[in-house]
């Protein structure tokens, strides 16, 4: 059962206009009302959810039967100035991930708007942060098939991601003359954080198998008749480490600080064999590429949402995350609309 297509969207005409407008985490209430006003030009049901992100569906029917493309609206800060070069399209967010988002929203209004099976494209907020929009989602009907919409190359299927705990370390010491013997509390710190380091990462094997400790940022405080030193950390967790066992042995190698968690997420995967990397195969061979596989050292929305779904999905979309995050962010326009190609056709086959 269908009614009448929509206005297809193009997936460049699309992008440039979302890049021009910033949307770091935490700041992406013009750029949601701008995607919100264009999808419903183009015949989408759109609505903002209580977390903030935007939904924007084509066709109707039971939730349980839907296919979700979820990407995200928010970018890292940092502004690149957005002109088109060479084939080329750059700008915060081309790649990560307003390109694939693009390329999503293209290619669903080229369907038909089924009355029986809804294709729900979500632009989530505070994918860069704690994931806030896909921890509201979570909560939701599981889909019957979702692809998360992070850049992978348009011939490649991302199968995995690591786990990432973010966490903060403070070690307090009483005030001492920096000139005298004892040690201070930003120098306890630093020995603490070497020995995390050292014993916890590791360098054998692949990035993607190995734990990560990255320390984001080191504070001291020195009022009130004590010294305080706090590091800002991440723990990036392979597949089988889990969570509570990486953070027991986090705890024990740095001795006594105080540790406080702010947010974590498992590692996950997905078979080769599931609907929805199938279905994306498939769509990459159909578009003249021999389809690949990859593991992030990273994490996604999927790493929320995926434990509690528990459905078929994948992670694809066009664009090098080699350029993610860098001051040279940009897409091959041939790229995104090959892009939106295999999804129209992926998501036909789901």
């Amino acid at each position: 059962m269908s009614v009448a297509v929509g206005t297809a969207l193009d997936p460049a005409a699309l992008l440039d206009d979302l890049l021009r407008i910033p949307s770091p985490t935490g700041a992406v209430d013009a750029a949601a009302a701008r995607l919100a006003a264009l999808a419903g030009d183009a015949g989408f049901d759109v609505e903002r959810d209580a977390a903030g992100n935007v939904r924007m569906s084509w066709g109707g029917g039971d939730p349980a039967r839907a296919v979700v493309l979820l990407g995200h609206l928010d970018t890292v800060p940092g502004d690149i100035p957005v002109r088109l070069a060479e084939g080329r399209l750059h700008g915060r967010g081309a790649v990560d991930a307003k390109g694939p988002l693009a390329a999503a929203l293209a290619a669903t209004s080229r369907l038909e708007r089924r009355a029986d099976r809804p294709v729900v494209v979500i632009a989530a907020c505070d994918e860069e942060g704690a994931s806030l929009g896909a921890r509201h989602l979570r909560n939701g009907v599981p889909p019957a098939a979702l692809i998360v919409l992070e850049p992978s190359g348009w011939d490649t299927i991302t199968t995995g991601y690591r786990g990432c705990v973010r966490l903060s370390a403070t070690v307090t010491r009483g005030a001492a003359h920096h000139a005298g013997p004892e040690a201070g509390a930003a120098d306890c710190l630093v020995d603490a954080l070497a020995a995390l380091r050292s014993d916890l990462a590791g360098t054998a094997g692949r990035a993607v198998d190995r734990v990560q400790v990255r320390v984001n940022a080191l504070t001291v405080d020195g009022a009130g008749g004590a010294e305080s030193a706090t590091a800002a950390i991440e723990l990036r967790i392979p597949l089988g480490a889990g969570v509570d066992a990486v953070l027991g042995c986090a705890a024990a190698l740095l001795g006594d600080a105080t540790i406080a968690v702010h947010s974590s997420c498992e590692a996950v995967a997905v078979s080769r064999s599931n609907p929805a990397v199938r279905a994306l195969a498939r769509a990459i061979s159909a578009s003249g590429g021999r389809p690949r596989y990859t593991t992030k050292t990273g994490t996604s929305d999927l790493n929320v949402v995926l434990p509690a779904w528990q459905c078929p999905a994948a992670v694809y979309g066009p664009g090098d995350c080699a350029l993610d995050h860098t001051p040279r962010e940009s897409i091959d326009i041939a790229e995104l609309r090959t892009g939106a190609d295999v999804l129209e056709a992926a998501v036909r086959a789901l």
